[in-house]
């Protein structure tokens, strides 16, 4: 299903045009109109992230568990370490021992700490796997109470709550995977009206973030916004822009690593040339793009910045103690 690496993709460049808007602004000289737009987009991209991540585990559970946490460990937990000291040790200011960088599960980075708690979380379903409907009612008894936590609970940790809300949505993929070949056979009379609904909740949510993220209220907007993209989404012709989207999407957390501190050092740069906040915004943006893109094309020669050097050979050898080969 090539439109789910192209769904990422999307998902995970709008989170660097944030970045790119965002930083600026939240530091005294962005662009508010641009500000207003990513306040549109905010109930669906993180959401989306973890969602077409969740849609995953379900195949990922059907592996042995050893190889299952080797995996994450590789792929996930392994970039989290790599750049946490690098960010915190050179770029975040109040440097890597800063309590507040911990309580946020490492500034930026908080997403892939969120994933990585899910995916322990996502362990409590293995014995769920093998039988469909069962698997389906964990994973969404794990969306709700995860949702229900994090409305009820009074929790000062970011990084808890965090997870909570987001990390939901990707209980939710979990569930909902099955069920997806069904959904996008849906009339689109059904989508169209979805779709005005999710742009409705979008715009009373730009000036009351309860519609946006973190409450029950934001949930709503939040799923129907992910339905109707996973339907657009699976009508898209092949070509360059389905392609190009994808190869991102397939490379999303590289994306997601190193688009953030290009920005932040391209903001610094531009507040030490009083550049004014349209130059300033546009500057972080397209440099964060830039060497966003330009990190996924070196993948293959800086693989140990994203994955466990070897990792590799040794999956193949926890598959022969498995007896899988």
């Amino acid at each position: 299903m090539h439109w789910m690496d192209m769904l990422r993709g999307i998902a995970v460049l709008l989170v660097v045009i944030l970045h790119g808007a965002d930083i600026p602004y939240l530091n005294g000289n962005g662009v508010e109109e641009w500000a207003g737009v990513n306040r549109y987009l905010e109930p669906f991209r993180m959401p989306l992230l973890m969602f077409l991540s969740g849609m995953l585990l379900p195949r990922s559970l059907s592996k042995p568990t050893t190889l299952y946490l080797w995996g994450k460990f590789a792929a996930v937990v392994w970039p989290l370490l790599v750049w946490i000291a690098l960010f915190g040790g050179f770029i975040y200011r109040g440097g890597i021992d800063h309590p507040a960088f911990w309580r946020s599960g490492g500034d930026y980075l908080w997403f892939l700490t969120a994933l990585t708690i899910c995916y322990l979380i996502g362990l409590s379903l293995k014995p769920l796997v093998r039988y469909k409907w069962w698997l389906i009612a964990g994973a969404a008894a794990l969306f709700i109470a995860m949702l229900l936590t994090r409305q009820f609970a009074e929790i000062n940790l970011t990084i808890i709550n965090r997870t909570l809300y987001n990390g939901a949505f990707f209980f939710l993929g979990a569930a909902f995977v099955r069920l997806v070949p069904a959904w996008i056979r849906t009339p689109a009379v059904v989508v169209l009206v979805l779709g005005v609904a999710a742009a409705v909740i979008a715009h009373l949510g730009v000036d009351d973030r309860t519609l946006r993220t973190g409450t029950l209220y934001a949930v709503p907007g939040s799923v129907i916004g992910i339905a109707v993209a996973i339907w657009l989404a699976s009508r898209t012709p092949d070509g360059p822009v389905l392609r190009f989207l994808a190869w991102v999407g397939r490379s999303s957390i590289v994306v997601y690593i190193v688009h953030f501190p290009a920005a932040v050092l391209t903001h610094r740069l531009m507040m030490w040339l009083e550049a004014d906040p349209v130059t300033h915004t546009i500057a972080c943006t397209l440099v964060g793009l830039g060497v966003s893109l330009a990190g996924v094309a070196a993948r293959p020669w800086t693989r140990w910045l994203y994955t466990v050097p070897r990792s590799q050979q040794v999956h193949a050898r926890l598959l022969d103690k498995s007896g899988k080969v």
